[in-house]
């Protein structure tokens, strides 16, 4: 009896907190959305994956923001190998390797990467009375944001900047 007592409580207690985080705004605590693609990890390339290019540039108040080479490439949930969404070089090339079509969400890369990226915030940046994160693709505004499956060939430009 006081064991049920003990998990009812903590179930209210945490119920609780993650109603205030959501509602305050605070989302720092709570994960972000996870894909299938971010289960993938390649041994190698070869001809039996499917294998499609994104490019992604990020600015920052006017300012491009460098994009590490091999992300995603022998990281600790892949360390042998190549994860679904991965760059090789700094150039911003997203690499989308998977054995079968998988859909490639550009939130995906960012959790590959450790980063942050949603319509309230772009790596450190966060939206507020003065700054929007503002997508494009292939020249278009776009407002999928992490949610935005990408395609052979796409520009990806995110930008935080003054409204």
């Amino acid at each position: 009896m006081d064991l049920e007592k003990i998990l009812f409580g903590g179930a209210i207690a945490a119920t609780v907190v993650f109603v205030i985080l959501s509602t305050t705004g605070n989302t720092d605590l709570i994960e972000n959305d996870s894909w299938p693609i971010e289960e993938t990890c390649l041994g190698s390339h070869s001809s039996d994956i499917s294998h499609t290019h994104s490019s992604l540039s990020i600015i920052i108040n006017g300012n491009e923001q460098y994009i590490p080479q091999n992300i995603g490439i022998q990281d600790s949930k892949c360390p042998n190998g190549m994860r679904g969404i991965h760059t090789h070089d700094d150039s911003g090339r997203l690499h989308i390797e998977t054995p079968s079509q998988i859909s490639a969400p550009i939130g995906a890369f960012f959790n590959i990467w450790g980063e942050v990226f949603n319509s309230n915030q772009i790596l450190d940046n966060k939206v507020d009375s003065e700054h929007e994160v503002v997508m494009f693709v292939n020249g278009e505004i776009n407002q999928d944001f992490e949610n935005y499956l990408m395609l052979d060939d796409d520009i990806i430009e995110i930008h935080y900047q003054k409204k």
